[in-house]
């Protein structure tokens, strides 16, 4: 064997013992910006979280007493996310906008139209002298559902959503998810010094392909999404700038199944949210008007224990 020889079997070896370590580090956290499905931040992702939000949105939807003033209201708002997953970090901006609007006078069922957009944007990583170039994302969502009072305490809401991904390379391209869902809320009043929100939520996504997006390689993809979780509001006795003010902790557990090799499938939301109503004087509500919230999202790779999932978002609403 020439010389020549010998060294072009060292340079296959050096680079047959480095690829693994390249294809780990393209692994380790790349699916947590996978902006279809199966990730924190996908479409199905914020799909799902709008039809059952226990952090943000205010849970005195399901109390009978609420005025009509308050069932008719618009909430805008937005989340600032920081990210990181094994070698990948990175962030997500997203604008929300919900109108809520009774179906008719003395009814207490109520249309419900969502319109989140967000933009998730991936870093730039070095991993054993790799380098892989992160990307920016941008999707929206419109959902649309009924929400229909069971008791005074008690509300369902089915709902549909349609969401679209406009990507680059680093995403695989566009994408265009449709959603189909069915929350329950049911609240416990006077526990303690405050109310007590359950929620349910049952979703089952699949992938289309239309002229909206651009997808060569489309393929059909269906899952279920599973969302269940507690939510804590009590007052406070401290005032803000003369108003009301409250305190709402919150935990939603979420589970993604149907489609193989998920590498997420479970997540855990943490939260914890300060309301703030309007002056007594002026209040025809019975909701908070602001609410500045943290959230902590936690989230384990099923095939990699280095690419845990890890984000902190940082809320805010307001609703007139």
């Amino acid at each position: 064997m020439t010389r020549f020889q010998m060294t072009g079997l060292r340079l296959l070896g050096a680079a047959a013992m480095l690829m693994p370590v390249a294809a780990q580090a393209q692994i380790q956290g790349h699916q947590a910006v996978a902006p279809r499905y199966g990730s924190p931040n996908s479409m199905q992702f914020q799909a799902t979280t709008i039809a059952l939000d226990l952090s943000t949105i205010d849970d005195d939807r399901a109390d009978a007493d609420a005025t009509p003033e308050s069932r008719d209201a618009d909430t805008i708002g937005g989340a600032f996310t920081y990210f990181g997953a094994g070698f990948q970090k990175g962030q997500r901006f997203e604008g929300r906008y919900q109108h809520q609007r009774r179906l008719g006078e003395g009814t207490r069922a109520r249309l419900l139209i969502d319109l989140p957009l967000a933009v998730v944007h991936a870093d730039k990583f070095v991993a054993s002298g790799f380098t892989f170039t992160g990307g920016t994302a941008v999707y929206g969502t419109l959902s649309a559902g009924v929400e229909l009072p069971v008791k005074p305490n008690w509300l369902i809401t089915p709902r549909i959503a349609y969401s679209n991904l406009q990507a680059g390379q680093f995403f695989d391209g566009d994408g265009e998810l449709l959603t189909a869902s069915v929350t329950s809320r049911f609240k416990i009043a006077k526990v303690g010094r405050g109310d007590l929100t359950i929620g349910n939520m049952a979703s089952y996504t699949r992938t289309i392909d239309t002229f909206l997006a651009r997808q060569p390689f489309f393929s059909v993809t269906s899952n279920y999404v599973l969302r269940n979780g507690l939510a804590y509001q009590f007052p406070l006795k401290s005032r803000f700038m003369g108003r009301q003010t409250s305190i709402r902790a919150s935990y939603v557990f979420t589970y993604t199944g149907g489609a193989q090799f998920l590498p997420y499938r479970q997540f855990h939301e943490l939260g914890v949210n300060f309301g703030v109503r309007t002056r007594e004087a002026e209040q025809k509500n019975g909701f908070e008007q602001m609410r500045v919230g943290l959230l902590y999202t936690h989230a384990r790779h099923e095939f990699d224990t280095k690419s845990g999932y890890d984000a902190v978002t940082l809320t805010l609403g307001y609703r007139f």
